[in-house]
């Protein structure tokens, strides 16, 4: 299939590079970043969460609405030729391959090739990236041992394989992962408009 615009949805545990790279996929198609601490953030901030703290009981429910707000405004309000990078940690439970499907049918209804990146990288580099000020300032969680013991005790959830890449971000730049994946999409056939090809 051949398409102008792409949904890419970067996938992988919390500090393996999913929101970096993704900036640069998005950066290098001319799109648009959505991180999940985009969607999660306003509640988060509200609550001034540290990153550490037990959340209350019921806040991702809250999130519901933004989330369904954000995806509406893509699939209703945006151009057709405007690329989307979506992040999003997916563990494996029941409600991941819905939350994986809607993702993937909104790149097919707004007729955008879809790819799903699955980040990967060693334990230690992931923990080493998890206390950082950026991730702090966007009330992403923060706790390195926390984040070890959820990475050793969690599965997350396998894309089917024809939608997947799979990156390994431990030793490899952000902008070279991220021209890995671009070039991924122009082989499954997305347009460069700005060579015509």
């Amino acid at each position: 299939m051949s398409a102008d615009a792409a949904v890419v949805f970067m996938l992988g545990y919390p500090g393996t590079g999913t929101r970096t790279v993704g900036g640069h996929v998005a950066a290098q198609l001319g799109g648009v970043l959505v991180d999940n601490a985009l969607i999660n953030r306003p509640v988060l901030e509200v609550l001034q969460w540290d990153g550490v703290a037990p959340l209350p009981e019921g806040v991702w429910d809250r999130v519901v609405p933004i989330r369904d707000a954000v995806l509406g405004a893509v699939e209703d309000l945006a151009p057709p030729s405007t690329s989307f990078v979506f992040t999003n940690v997916l563990e494996d439970e029941p409600s991941a391959a819905p939350a994986y499907e809607r993702i993937r049918s909104l790149a097919h209804r707004r007729g955008s090739l879809f790819l799903a990146v699955m980040i990967e990288c060693d334990v230690d580099a992931q923990v080493s990236r998890i206390d950082t000020p950026d991730r702090i300032a966007l009330r992403k969680g923060s706790d390195p041992e926390g984040y070890r013991g959820h990475r050793l005790t969690t599965r997350l959830f396998q894309p089917p394989a024809g939608d997947l890449l799979t990156i390994d971000t431990t030793t490899t730049t952000p902008a070279d992962n991220a021209a890995r994946i671009v070039s991924e999409l122009r082989n499954r056939g997305l347009r460069d408009r700005r060579s015509g090809r």
